[in-house]
């Protein structure tokens, strides 16, 4: 029987946003078996997901340790990738969908597939791109005002449309750690999940900001119970938070940081309620294992693109007006609050709305419909935005993509002044 092999490299925030193109290709194709090859530390997860078979690694740095090693090694090291090839024991593939415009990815889909589908379909050394490609590299590259989000664009590189139904992970048979366990099974809790990092470190939120959402959810739900969330990189700040907190608020915190594997932690996220924190992997994950959302959106994140995908979540966007002091408009640096909507995201999650929105931030709902995810702005109508399905027509059409009507269509930037679209992608 053929089978088909879905290429995702980068890192869990993007493998979490390719959930909706695995889960579309799965239903349409679904007497064709589909595997994944993922970066090394992510293969866990994968597991995890329904509609793949099998989950093969991407070890990254060996590969780049290839790359990089003396020219006259070079028979010595064709034969350390062969052997490193067959220890993988990949099967022939008839198609290979690839999701990163990036020569590594490129030349993985050709060698392990006889055809390709998305980044490098004409070769890896052919120059041109896909129009779904092409137009993902002009979002980054132009700015403007993007409707579609990233998880739906890699749908439209695999050729399906968004899925009918929002696809989650489940893993509630893995095992936690006994005190873990206990908490997390405790019905009478509602569990809000802070993911604390990210993995670039202008997207962090400040140890304080933290300590105040957590004095405001005590406060205002007594029966909350706030599981810290991060890698072990993360434990410093954790601790450092836990120094910050009286004894009263410390009681409703559970220390969870750098102590679970990234099946467990979907476990911890099946049985969250909502889960709080900037454009980052974990986040998303929680949103694929079923909680709501609260996102701070800030530095370069957009939350047309990578908002929170699916239905009934919240972002705060910080506005293009808070820079770095210092900056012009034309930096890069992205955008840096001066203030967090701490008390009104608590507000969000008890009532649906909130009062007030903080000088420098707007707040959006996430919503979808059959050309995929769309956020609306609070208090303003839910209508999906029309330049979806304009340059989803444009693009399925099979012509040669017209720029000036996509550059018309999106418009100058607009008042998210972001750098790039999230560029663990790779467009």
């Amino acid at each position: 029987m053929s089978r088909s092999l879905l290429l995702q490299l980068a890192r869990l925030g993007d493998l979490i946003q390719s959930l909706p193109a695995i889960s579309s290709l799965h239903s349409s194709i679904p007497n064709q078996p589909l595997d994944l090859l993922c970066a090394a530390p992510l293969t866990p997860i994968g597991k995890l997901f329904s509609g793949i078979q099998r989950v093969y690694p991407w070890e990254g740095e060996r590969w780049h340790t290839f790359a990089c090693k003396d020219r006259v090694e070079n028979e010595h090291l064709i034969k350390e990738a062969e052997q490193y090839l067959r220890d993988c024991a990949f099967p022939p593939y008839t198609l290979a969908y690839n999701l990163n415009n990036h020569p590594r990815s490129i030349l993985a889909s050709h060698l392990l597939s006889a055809q390709v589908v998305g980044a490098g379909e004409e070769g890896p050394l052919h120059p041109s791109c896909p129009p779904w490609v092409d137009y993902l590299r002009h979002v980054a590259r132009e700015r403007g005002r993007n409707r579609i989000h990233l998880a739906d664009a890699f749908c439209g590189v695999c050729g399906v449309r968004p899925p009918e139904v929002v696809p989650t992970i489940q893993a509630r048979d893995v095992e936690l750690p006994s005190n873990l366990s206990q908490i997390m099974n405790d019905a009478s809790l509602m569990k809000i999940g802070i993911v604390l990092g990210a993995g670039d470190a202008e997207r962090r939120v400040p140890i304080a900001t933290w300590r105040r959402l957590i004095e405001v959810c005590a406060e205002d739900l007594p029966n909350c119970l706030c599981v810290l969330i991060g890698g072990r990189g993360e434990r410093d700040a954790a601790l450092a938070l836990e120094d910050q907190l009286s004894f009263h608020y410390l009681s409703r915190v559970f220390n969870g940081v750098g102590t679970t594997t990234l099946p467990q932690l979907a476990h911890v996220f099946n049985r969250c309620e909502w889960v709080i924190g900037s454009d980052t992997g974990p986040l998303h994950l929680g949103v694929a294992c079923g909680a709501k959302a609260i996102g701070w959106y800030f530095s370069r994140a957009r939350v047309h693109e990578t908002g929170p995908y699916g239905e009934g979540h919240w972002v705060w966007q910080a506005e293009g007006h808070q820079r770095t002091k210092g900056t012009s408009q034309n930096d890069h640096l992205g955008v840096c609050p001066e203030q967090w909507p701490v008390t009104e995201s608590v507000e969000l999650l008890l009532e649906g709305h909130c009062q007030s929105i903080p000088a420098g931030w707007s707040v959006w709902n996430s919503h979808r419909d059959h050309w995929g995810a769309f956020y609306s702005e609070m208090s303003h109508p839910v209508l999906p935005p029309v330049e979806r399905e304009q340059i989803w027509q444009r693009l399925a059409s099979g012509n040669d993509i017209d720029w000036n009507f996509i550059t018309d269509v999106l418009g100058s930037s607009d008042r998210f002044q972001g750098e790039q679209f999230r560029q663990e992608t790779v467009f």
